[in-house]
């Protein structure tokens, strides 16, 4: 009897440890709207109609090796916003949805596959970016009882990441395009607080089959030949893309 105890004692810890690199995260994405209607009344009176920011749900199921970001299941069409008026003699139409959006990652080699909806089309996009080059500080703090480091990231001039990981998880990805630092995102902001995603619920489970599974369908895309894509079409309707991936500035003419 003494013999079986000991190995159950044994045993256990291993088993917590493997459950904790397996499960759902969920998390609040929050992304400000960045709109440019102009100046004059007429201006001021469609400001006040669009909300400042949006939020809504995502999750992300992980596992050891790979990671799969999107909305959560149900909340489809949560924070959508379809509004027309009169401005300058001028009729205008403002359509704002949510895309369809999912992000996988493999976390061995670094590739990611983006699922990802623009303008009615889905695409494919392939990407293995280097290794990002994270300035981890001395800074903790304890989110969702998990206590989780600082890192900070300069991507380019444009855009800078803020990103606090907790190495109690010891899975390699996170909610956002960036990953690569020694434990699991919990919380993500980029250029302050123009992008952020905050942890809300921390689950460890045995995945299903199918949930790491992207779309098959798409068209198949470099990172860098849907950029190229999107600015041409950006510019050909008026609009400009600006700031960090998952932003957009529009602006507005009659």
């Amino acid at each position: 009897m003494k013999r079986i105890i000991l190995l159950f004692a044994t045993f256990l810890p291993m088993a917590i440890f493997a459950q904790q690199t397996e499960g759902e995260v969920t998390y609040t994405e929050t992304v400000k709207l960045m709109m440019d209607f102009g100046d004059g009344p007429e201006a001021e009176e469609m400001k006040k109609m669009i909300p400042p920011a949006q939020s809504f749900p995502k999750t992300l199921f992980f596992n050891a090796n790979e990671s799969l970001y999107q909305d959560k299941q149900g909340t489809e069409g949560e924070g959508d916003l379809e509004m027309s008026g009169n401005s300058g003699g001028g009729d205008f139409q403002i359509k704002m949805m949510r895309p369809d959006n999912k992000l996988y990652r493999n976390i061995k080699d670094g590739s990611t596959i983006e699922y990802r909806e623009f303008f009615g089309r889905y695409f494919l996009i392939t990407d293995k970016s280097k290794m990002p080059a994270w300035k981890i500080t001395g800074e903790q703090k304890k989110l969702l009882g998990y206590t989780c480091m600082k890192a900070t990231l300069q991507v380019d001039s444009a855009t800078n990441v803020v990103a606090w990981f907790t190495p109690q998880i010891p899975v390699s990805t996170g909610p956002s395009i960036h990953a690569g630092l020694p434990g699991l995102i919990l919380e993500f902001a980029m250029n302050g607080d123009q992008r952020t995603i905050v942890a809300t619920q921390v689950e460890f489970k045995k995945l299903p089959k199918d949930s790491l599974q992207l779309p098959s369908k798409g068209k198949e895309m470099t990172a860098e030949e849907f950029k190229k894509m999107e600015a041409e079409k950006m510019k050909e309707m008026g609009m400009e893309s600006g700031g960090a991936p998952g932003t957009m500035k529009m602006i507005i003419r009659n």
